[in-house]
């Protein structure tokens, strides 16, 4: 799938060089049997491009869990 489709596809809005890198690496780990940590500041859009790596991939039609880490207490 293209940079572009996948934007539509998953609501991905960009055209910085950091988008397209993102939107590139998106398509390279779907297509791995990896664990996936996506790092970011808040509203970025990490849980899009989460989303967009699980639909792209061998899994898809499992469930997914999304983790807010930053929402864990420490201790």
């Amino acid at each position: 799938m293209d940079r572009e489709s996948m934007q539509e596809r998953f609501g991905i809005i960009g055209t910085s060089a950091g988008v397209r890198q993102a939107l590139d690496r998106v398509r390279q780990v779907a297509g791995t049997n990896i664990t996936v940590l996506v790092e970011g500041e808040s509203g970025v859009g990490k849980e899009l491009f989460a989303k967009a790596i699980h639909q792209l991939s061998q899994r898809r039609h499992k469930q997914m869990l999304i983790v807010n880490c930053g929402a864990i207490p420490e201790g």
